[in-house]
């Protein structure tokens, strides 16, 4: 296996227990760094502070991947002018903050599903500025859906 020091110097591909031997030597621990090499590569460090490395870069990407989170805003067919532009006001606020959004009109009652699709189109040429569609709207069930992402 090829074996690195801590400091990052290749010390030369050695068998198995002579890596173990100089990783003793140091006081540090011999960590399998990629196995699928050939030959695997090796590191002689600290495994504790290997780990917490790994979980500080771990900790990195889900701070990215956070941005990613799904709002959803619901809307009924029959909606006052002031609620409208509340709602679709949430939404270009929830854009800016790089979430995607779930646009959810429920359909009461006998309602028809011709006033959901216009309320859909109308949402829709609102955000056009701010959004982009990531699905189509469709219906399911009493509900049309459609999402949309934020501009990039």
């Amino acid at each position: 296996m090829r074996v690195i020091d801590e400091n990052g110097e290749f010390l030369g591909i050695l068998n198995k227990q002579d890596a173990i031997i100089k990783a003793q030597d140091r006081g540090l621990d011999l960590i399998e760094i990629a196995p699928n090499a050939n030959p695997p590569v090796c590191k002689i460090m600290s495994y504790s502070k290997y780990k917490y490395e790994q979980s500080k870069k771990d900790r990195e990407a889900n701070k990215k991947n956070r941005h990613k989170e799904i709002k959803e805003i619901r809307f009924k067919p029959f909606i006052g002018i002031g609620d409208y532009n509340n709602k679709i006001n949430k939404i270009k606020e929830f854009l800016e903050d790089h979430h995607r959004v779930k646009i959810v009109i429920r359909q009461t009652g006998r309602g028809n599903v011709e006033n959901s699709r216009i309320l859909m189109d109308r949402i829709i040429e609102s955000l056009k500025d701010d959004a982009k569609i990531e699905n189509i709207p469709k219906q399911e069930g009493r509900n049309t859906i459609a999402q949309v992402q934020p501009i990039t």
